[in-house]
């Protein structure tokens, strides 16, 4: 059966508009229904959709609570093919369109959730979503009286593997929600470049996070958000930025120094992130970052309802590249920066008062050589991106805005 094609015969402009011209041609389904007044069952069911093919058998019984069981197998689809198309609206559109309040969204009834019993599974073989790509989709979910589990649901994600249990509770009027993640293996950049179009991390990661959230809107699951995670980043690198260039001495990390001709980069052995999530609050202590020159560690706080952030990264070289190829004695002021501000306009700036201690204790550039270092900064303007322009950079690239 072609759909947009019967459609167009009976004089009608198909109604779904999709980013792919070419999908919904071609639907067809076969199945074997038999049922009575307290049953009906779908066996040998067939779905096709374009190049895409899935089987299936569902069971229903009880209607008056409803009790499903269901086994679907998909074995490939690409989502965005069927997403609407991609127009970039212009600025006028958008603020005409904006401007009406939105409607109060009403409160959910959850009572029929409540009178479901559900067992399911669904197998999907290729996934693509949102540019990435998803293999090996198995999930498994039951739940009675409100109280949906999702257990397990794995998959395999860009040469790695991740593993997941939640849980869905409406047995009363506010939902709650528990999600537990593992995931190991997964090569960050090819991800971050289908996904988000960006270009910045490389490396292996793997990630544990276990999260509860009350809600069912935005700020409520963001004020109730509780929790805590871990994630490792191994023999990797972070891109656009040097790390250790910035933080050597207080002229580069104003962006005076010489723009090199090769791409800046920061490698690393391991880039290791371990947090706490507190009512929308997350909290790391010790984020540290290892790379042959140079050791970081970063700790501070995001307010996820206020949409604000308060850091400190404070970085260290090694005594020597000893074991890299040299044995080269390094040296020079290194800078902790401080990072504050909302999540759209961070802002960064040098611990002043960290530089005044090391030059105490190293006997390095006297405070009136550290002024001039900071004349030649706002003479010098605009020859060079600046420190804040760099690590504002990348820190939007990894909040993907």
């Amino acid at each position: 059966m072609f759909a947009s094609k019967i459609v167009s015969a009976l004089g009608r402009e198909f109604p779904i508009k999709t980013a792919d011209s070419e999908v919904l041609k071609r639907v067809a389904l076969q199945a074997r229904v038999k049922g009575n007044p307290k049953r009906v069952s779908v066996l040998d069911g067939v779905f096709e959709l374009d190049d895409s093919k899935v089987t299936f058998s569902v069971s229903v019984k009880d209607f008056s609570r409803p009790d499903v069981a269901f086994d679907v197998n998909l074995d490939q689809i690409d989502l965005d093919r069927y997403l609407p198309p991609s127009g970039k609206k212009k600025p006028a559109e958008k603020k005409k369109k904006s401007s009406p309040q939105a409607p109060e969204k009403g409160k959910t009834d959850y009572a029929s959730l409540r009178k479901l019993v559900l067992d399911g599974k669904i197998r999907i073989g290729t996934l693509k979503a949102h540019g990435a790509k998803i293999q090996d989709l198995y999930l498994k979910i039951s739940g009675k009286r409100g109280l949906f589990k999702l257990n397990p649901l794995t998959l395999k994600l860009y040469q790695g593997n991740v593993s997941s249990k939640g849980a869905f509770d409406v047995r009363k009027n506010t939902p709650k929600t528990n999600i537990s993640v593992q995931a190991k293996g997964i090569q960050v950049n090819p991800l971050l470049k289908d996904l988000m179009d960006k270009d910045f991390l490389e490396g292996t990661a793997q990630a544990t996070l276990n999260i509860a959230l009350a809600g069912d809107e935005g700020e409520m699951i963001k004020r109730t958000l509780n929790g805590k995670g871990d994630f490792l980043f191994k023999d990797g690198a972070i891109k656009g930025i040097d790390l250790a260039g910035m933080v050597r001495n207080t002229a580069a990390a104003f962006g005076l120094a010489e723009k090199g001709k090769k791409k800046p980069r920061t490698d690393f052995s391991a880039l290791h992130a371990p947090f706490t999530i507190t009512k929308g609050l997350v909290d790391t202590k010790k984020t540290t970052m290892v790379s042959p020159l140079i050791r970081v560690l970063a700790k501070g706080k995001a307010n996820l309802v206020k949409e604000t952030m308060n850091f400190r990264i404070e970085p260290k070289f090694v005594a020597t590249l000893k074991g890299q190829g040299t044995t080269e004695q390094l040296s020079g002021i290194t800078v902790p920066i401080l990072v504050s501000g909302s999540f759209s306009s961070p802002q960064f700036r040098p611990d002043l008062e960290a530089l005044l201690k090391q030059k105490l204790k190293t006997g390095l550039p006297d405070s009136s050589e550290l002024k001039n270092m900071l004349k030649e900064k706002d003479s010098k303007e605009g020859e060079a991106e600046p420190l804040e322009e760099k690590a504002k950079g990348l820190l939007k690239g990894l909040l993907g805005r």
